[in-house]
């Protein structure tokens, strides 16, 4: 939030595509948390010495779905004629659910797709990633980095 916020790397600031998604999913997202996801997890391997085959690879694919698998919301709430950060009149706590597990759902299915847990620790992973959205999407609002929940 913090490189939108701050307009960092703003000449990625390209929506992917405006009529599909929004102004809000942009080409800086993709680049930026893909990069930084791979750097993070490259990281936490020489941290911890998990044992990945390649983890500047696997942090990149996990990076990369997780905007990936924002998409689909973006496009729902486009379709039902919801604008870029606004909520849904009658279905707002079903989309802002949605918004809050979306990408935590992409990332457990891929990390799980590879191996690398199984389905009852997937489902286990989908929860604590899902809530500690939540906790950090509380906790940017609070910190006015992030003007809503």
């Amino acid at each position: 939030m913090l490189v939108v916020k701050r307009s960092w790397l703003g000449f990625l600031d390209i929506p992917i595509s405006e009529n599909l998604f929004g102004k809000n999913k942009t080409w800086r997202g993709f680049v930026f948390i893909t990069c930084m996801n791979s750097l993070i997890v490259y990281a936490l391997f020489n941290l911890f010495a998990f044992n990945v085959p390649s983890p500047l690879l696997l942090g990149a694919i996990l990076g990369f779905t997780y905007p990936l698998f924002e998409l689909p919301n973006s496009f729902l709430k486009r379709k039902v004629g919801i604008r870029p950060g606004e909520q849904h009149q009658k279905w707002g706590y079903f989309f802002m659910l949605l918004d809050k597990s979306d990408s935590a759902f992409g990332v457990c299915f891929v990390y799980w797709l590879f191996g690398n847990v199984d389905f009852c620790q997937g489902v286990l992973l989908f929860f604590i990633c899902s809530a500690a959205h939540i906790i950090f999407s509380l906790i940017l609002v609070r910190l006015k980095i992030k003007s809503s929940f």
